[in-house]
């Protein structure tokens, strides 16, 4: 057991012990939300936040430049609701939030939802940047990303909180997160990179989230999007998602230049959450295949050893044959079509966002 894992266990035990007496007043946290033309999900993530027991915080909701009617559907659950609502129109990356209309928050719970309608996709990293920098300039202490398609246990807030405030030396907390529609089993819990920067999670799919609620916070080498809680401190250090992943891979090159700057990362298992598993996107569509080929390649430029990324390559090139053989034998020549396009504009310094990418 290395140093850093004694260190990190010891606090661990004061964690456990010492618990009513860290809390003396409950941070302000803004949980950020992006909706890209889901606002059914955003919406059920929201009815579950409502009910949340935290003593107050912010909702604040980034629309990526929808085709649909998200934001009028929002904006009228909300109304609906009586919650408190502030609206402000985006117009590009480079500019602020203004402000359009803002009722008064509420003092306690759910204080109000920030509504940011922008005019154009800003992908996952850019829009979660927005949401985190607004959360930083109206003075919140945490920030909590999470993604729409999901919804909360009403305490998952807590947990994360109590251990973010005991432990100062950790820069990423991630939930618990367990299937949608199969809710005692967990789809993710901590996982560990390997040396190729490849990821393993901790749990396989067949793990009762009642096998880890109760065994306390532990490392992780990754906190996923999906549910990542990190300070004003550390977003004051480290900086939030590199926006030239647009999408996807973007929590893992978050999660190590976290490490890099000295900072752990924990999973807090009594923080629940349940995912509906990529549902703006879809799994094996060309979209998100294109992005997760492209930055899986990012990712080894930016953080490996040119030997080591080297290595990389070689198997990389070797399994894509093979993957494309099998696409090919299947019909998914969109498949085939975006691999190929992700590495080549891996190759030519492509990043952002997808130029055939529509919306």
């Amino acid at each position: 057991m290395s140093k850093t894992e004694i260190v990190f266990m010891n606090e661990g035990r004061q964690f456990a012990t010492n618990m009513d007496k860290i809390i003396s007043q409950w941070p302000l946290v803004y949980v950020i939300i992006l909706n890209w033309n889901g606002w059914q999900d955003t919406i059920e993530c929201l009815e579950s936040l409502e009910k949340a027991t935290y003593a107050y915080f912010n909702v604040v909701i980034v629309d990526n430049a929808s085709a649909d009617d998200s934001v009028t559907r929002i904006r009228a659950w909300i109304k609906e609701k009586r919650i408190p609502l502030a609206e402000y129109k985006l117009e590009s990356r480079e500019e602020l939030p203004v402000l359009i209309s803002a009722d008064e928050p509420r003092t306690a719970g759910l204080q109000r939802v920030e509504l940011i309608s922008s005019a154009v996709n800003l992908g996952f990293c850019a829009g979660n940047n927005v949401g985190m920098e607004f959360a930083y300039r109206a003075g919140a202490e945490y920030f909590l990303i999470l993604n729409n398609d999901t919804i909360v246990e009403p305490n998952f807030l807590e947990p994360l909180i109590e251990a973010a405030q005991s432990l100062p030396n950790v820069g990423l907390l991630g939930s618990a997160i367990c299937f949608y529609n199969d809710r005692e089993k967990v789809s993710w819990a901590g996982g560990k990179f390997n040396c190729f920067l490849e990821y393993k999670g901790c749990y396989d799919d067949d793990t009762l989230i009642t096998d880890i609620a109760n065994i306390g916070a532990y490392p992780t080498d990754c906190v996923l999007g999906c549910s990542t809680l990190i300070s004003r401190r550390v977003f004051e250090a480290v900086g939030g998602y590199d926006e030239d992943f647009f999408l996807w891979s973007e929590d893992w090159d978050l999660s190590v230049r976290i490490r890099k700057n000295g900072y752990q990362m924990i999973i807090v298992p009594s923080s629940v959450i349940y995912h509906k598993i990529s549902k703006s996107l879809g799994l094996m569509h060309a979209l998100p295949y294109y992005y997760s080929t492209r930055n899986r390649l990012l990712l080894k430029k930016k953080h490996l050893p040119w030997h080591l990324r080297m290595l990389f390559y070689l198997w990389f090139a070797s399994t894509r044959l093979i993957r494309y053989s099998q696409f090919f034998l299947q019909g998914r020549f969109d498949l085939i079509h975006a691999g190929l396009c992700a590495i080549k504009d891996y190759f030519l310094g492509k990043s952002g966002k997808w130029d055939k990418q529509v919306g």
